[in-house]
């Protein structure tokens, strides 16, 4: 009994993506306390992140339904729950409404209307726009970096009750951060990910994905500047901002040079150090 126990819960972390989910919930607290001014409203704030917590892990079982099929062609996604024969798709489809439903609820009612709102926008356009988009269009990764980037504007509008400057400028930042983020992994999987038909990159050609996320990357310089130009950071987050960012922009630029798996490896690991990097410093250095 104990060992089905155990079994049924790590499949459910597999199937909620529960390493997704945590940074989803991290940036979603991060875009919490950098909007905070004063003490803190604790029972608000980890209801905001139960709620997110519930959405999100909907949003990716739904997500692993829909392509259960295509997991299975895949060496990385081979092994989770649904493709392996260990949980049943109405079982997932039933935990994914349950969570949807609940998590809903929590965030209507006790954080409030338009956290719950962009919640919801998020689930939407990540299960039915985004997920059915990948084995259609390379545009898909542009639409799956806006419901990406929502989380830290639940965050923020769970404390102010509206959509401020703040809120769109970590909006922004997220988003620009995930094209370099999602095309160094689509890199290093290509293979993977052009056996199950994703057309999740905007080239087949390596050094034209490398142009296009040395773009992205350097758009993310000017970006990471907005929080202390609008007021909200201070001077030393401006300057991580800027160090980072032109970190970030070097190894994009390696990728350039030599459109290799490695280079790939190397913004995929920068890119996992920049986002926490400059929420955390947005945090220590808010004004």
């Amino acid at each position: 009994m104990i060992k089905k126990v155990s079994n049924f819960l790590g499949d459910f972390l597999i199937l909620i993506k529960h390493r997704l989910t945590s940074l989803v919930v991290f940036t979603t607290v991060m875009g919490y306390l950098i909007a905070n001014r004063g003490v803190v409203d604790w029972f608000g704030f980890i209801m905001t992140v139960i709620g997110v917590f519930l959405v999100v892990g909907s949003a990716n079982a739904m997500n692993q339904v829909f392509e259960a099929g295509v997991d299975a062609l895949m060496k990385r996604t081979a092994g989770r729950p649904i493709p392996r024969g260990r949980m049943k798709k109405h079982t997932a489809i039933l935990i994914a409404i349950l969570m949807l439903i609940f998590g809903q609820f929590i965030l209507y009612t006790y954080v409030n209307f338009i956290s719950a709102l962009l919640a919801l926008i998020a689930f939407l356009i990540y299960v039915f726009a985004y997920t059915p988009l990948k084995r259609i269009t390379p545009l898909c990764t542009f639409v799956g970096a806006i419901p990406g980037a929502i989380p830290p504007v639940i965050g923020w509008t769970a404390v102010r009750g509206e959509i401020e400057l703040g809120a769109v400028i970590l909006f922004g930042i997220q988003f620009l951060w995930q094209f370099p983020h999602f095309w160094s992994i689509a890199l290093i999987c290509k293979s993977d990910y052009e056996r199950a038909g994703f057309k999740v990159l905007p080239s087949s050609d390596s050094r034209s994905v490398a142009i296009n996320l040395a773009i992205y990357t350097f758009m993310l310089l000017p970006m990471g500047l907005m929080p202390t130009i609008a007021g909200f950071a201070g001077k030393y987050a401006l300057l991580v901002s800027v160090f980072g960012g032109v970190l970030f922009f070097a190894q994009a630029l390696s990728l350039l040079k030599d459109a290799s798996v490695r280079s790939a490896k190397k913004i995929m690991l920068t890119a996992e150090i920049y986002l926490p990097l400059i929420l955390i410093i947005l945090l220590i250095d808010k004004i």
